[in-house]
């Protein structure tokens, strides 16, 4: 793995946990007003939910009773519509029924008056003059023909007083229009005066509704917020344990050479210098614990490869980084030599060249891990 990349992956380890260390003690200082606050938070996204809810039925309600004003209104406005045709043929016909019986009801009265004025005279002639045959029949013929035609203008008199009672009748039925039409306007005066109310309070709630859906929408993230930050607390929180700094402290205890096993039992080649070891393998082989002790965080460092590090006790820690796979978990308890995963190079589908990054730790400060290791061990499992 060589110094550089060495030196980027212990770098890549500190980093992020020296900010967890301040992270943590922040969080233990105000959990329970945290706690507290945050049960507020959601009270307040769960209330304002449930009016926004609340608020989205009103609307519903409101868009239903707008429609169906507006639907009732539309077939009172076709009503009118028709009734306004009607009314038109009805005047029409009127005063076309008007003008007809008003003019034969004139010629006919004149014409009834001359005809019985003449039969009239015909018969007082008849009364005051001596005749002839010749003339008694000629005035038979006139008076003949003067009442069938005073007949004929009778029966037209009575055809045209019937034509009046029509005319009578469409005055009345146009009146009936007009009363009906009259009424149907109020109508959908009101109508169109309900709309109008209920269109500016929908408006007016849409508009409210937008508002509290914003507020809404930024009460949620705020809450999504904290609740994220929650659980980066809790999680520097969980990774306390492996906080690893450059501050340099005095062992409590030194170290003793070949103090560690290797943590593979058959390598290819291994690389040093001062701090930490790397060793070159192939294909699948165990990984083991170099020393008893405690899982204190099994994860992945961005493209390094997983990490897992051993709490030795005595202020000491081992940390494995590279292409492995663990098969333990935090806070499970090993001994000397326990195979806790197995190698796993990422070419040639699990079977090429990989590498695994070793240190041990003492009061957060780097060893030299070289001359930790038990050198039979290294000699023994050595390839080469």
């Amino acid at each position: 793995m060589g110094e550089p990349l060495v030196m980027m992956a212990r770098s890549l380890l500190i980093i992020p946990l020296i900010v967890l260390t301040g992270a943590v003690s922040a969080q233990s200082a105000v959990g329970v007003p945290q706690a507290k606050e945050e049960s507020a938070d959601k009270l307040n996204v769960f209330e304002m939910k449930r009016k926004l809810q609340d608020q989205n039925k009103n609307i519903q309600t409101l868009a239903k009773e707008v429609a169906n004003v507006e639907v009732t209104l539309g077939l009172n406005n076709k009503k009118y519509l028709k009734l306004a045709e009607e009314r038109a043929r009805i005047e029409e016909s009127l005063a076309s029924a008007r003008r007809n019986a008003d003019f034969d009801s004139e010629t006919l009265k004149k014409n009834y008056s001359q005809t019985k004025n003449l039969l009239m005279g015909v018969l007082l002639n008849k009364l005051e003059n001596t005749e002839n045959s010749s003339d008694m029949l000629a005035r038979k013929v006139m008076i003949e023909k003067l009442q069938k035609r005073l007949a004929d203008l009778d029966g037209m008199m009575k055809t045209n007083k019937a034509l009046q009672t029509d005319v009578d009748g469409l005055y009345a039925k146009l009146q009936e229009s007009m009363d009906t039409e009259k009424e149907l306007l109020a109508v959908m005066g009101e109508l169109e005066e309900r709309r109008r109310e209920l269109r500016n309070s929908l408006d007016q709630q849409t508009k409210n509704n937008a508002d509290m859906k914003a507020r809404f929408d930024e009460e949620k993230n705020k809450l999504a917020i904290n609740q994220k930050s929650k659980r980066i607390v809790e999680e520097r929180e969980r990774l306390a344990p492996m906080q690893i700094t450059e501050e340099i402290k005095i062992p409590s205890q030194p170290l003793s050479g070949g103090e560690f096993y290797p943590p593979i039992y058959s390598y290819q080649a291994m690389e040093y210098q001062k701090k930490g070891v790397t060793f070159n393998f192939h294909g699948k082989n165990e990984v083991r614990a170099t020393k008893a002790g405690k899982i204190v965080y099994t994860g992945t460092l961005a493209n390094y490869g997983n990490v897992l590090m051993i709490d030795h006790g005595n202020d000491t820690r081992t940390v494995l980084l590279g292409q492995f796979d663990y098969s333990v978990k935090n806070g499970d308890s090993v001994k000397d030599a326990q195979v806790v995963g197995f190698t796993n190079p990422r070419s040639g589908n699990g079977l090429g060249e990989g590498r695994i990054y070793f240190e041990v730790r003492k009061n957060n400060l780097a060893q030299n891990t070289y001359l930790l290791l038990d050198k039979k061990s290294l000699a023994k499992n050595s390839s080469h």
